[in-house]
């Protein structure tokens, strides 16, 4: 049996609090002798994580960990297999464990498509990110552009300069301006540590999110990538995306690879019927663990 999400009311996880305790301090402003010191660290951000991959698409596999707390406590432990081109169309396998397919994913330029084999039914819509979020992915973007963060590309979500910089006990905290992120916070070596934002029209109003970027290795050369992103939300959402693994392709996915054709005898349902920008539309969860 399909299990909906009912409305969230707003609400604030403690692991939240905890991703975002370090701006509860008030920073302290950068000037005098070590002016020039945010600057460097900013270009050494922009040189190792805001440049496009030299390959074709990506591969990527993880666990993600979702939980939200109102109006009830809900919890999902899911294995994702994502891959692409560059530009392209991007698929997702949603699975519970080996063997236990839940849902395939496709994203293109027409929206979102998701088909559940054991439940026959397929669903589109044509926000791809109000379609993730609602599938209990609750990333204030796109698949294609998780996949390059995944990949440690992080130049569609923050802006060539930054308007403002202050001190934290992490490196420095930039204030952007005309991109997805408002602030991210990056460490002595140019490593993106937070970012935060706020969701666009795929809700009925603006929230808050903070993504947490984590558990780089230590001997990896200068560009290392992190193995953990945290993103919560500002009404009580996280999701916790552990990479396992990660491998770029030189040359193109085959069509038939990225295609998603729907079996005979599939239901496919649109939940865009009458969507204006900014409404919610309910949606499947893929998997549920209410312990």
């Amino acid at each position: 049996m399909i299990r909906h999400i009912r409305s969230l009311f707003p609400a604030v996880l403690a692991a939240t609090l905890l991703l975002v305790a370090g701006f509860g301090c008030t920073p302290k402003k950068v000037n005098g002798p070590t002016a020039d010191a945010p600057q460097g660290v900013w270009q050494l951000f922009r040189a190792n994580y805001c440049q496009p991959a030299k390959a074709s698409g990506m591969l990527v596999k993880a666990s993600l960990y979702y939980t939200r707390t109102e109006p009830t406590r809900r919890t999902n432990r899911t294995l994702l297999s994502m891959w692409g081109d560059y530009g392209g169309p991007m698929r997702l396998d949603v699975s519970a464990g080996i063997g236990k397919l839940i849902a395939h994913i496709r994203e293109d330029n027409t929206g979102l498509l998701v088909f559940y084999p054991t439940e026959k039914t397929a669903y589109a819509h044509v926000n791809p990110v109000l379609g993730a979020t609602r599938l209990g992915m609750p990333f204030p973007f796109s698949l294609a552009e998780l996949a390059k963060v995944s990949m440690g590309d992080f130049s569609g979500l923050t802006p060539e300069g930054f308007v403002d910089v202050t001190r934290t006990k992490e490196g420095f905290r930039y204030t952007l301006h005309g991109s997805r992120a408002g602030s991210i916070v990056l460490d002595e070596g140019g490593r993106p540590i937070m970012l935060e934002g706020r969701t666009a029209n795929a809700y009925d109003s603006a929230r808050t999110w903070h993504l947490g970027i984590d558990r780089y290795p230590t001997d990896d050369g200068p560009r290392p990538l992190p193995a953990r992103l945290t993103l919560a939300t500002g009404n009580g959402e996280q999701g916790v995306l552990r990479i396992k693994s990660r491998e770029l392709k030189m040359s193109p996915w085959p069509d038939k690879s990225m295609a998603l054709t729907l079996p005979e005898g599939v239901t496919l349902r649109r939940l865009d019927n009458g969507y204006k920008a900014g409404q919610q539309t309910e949606i499947p969860v893929v998997y549920e663990d209410k312990s």
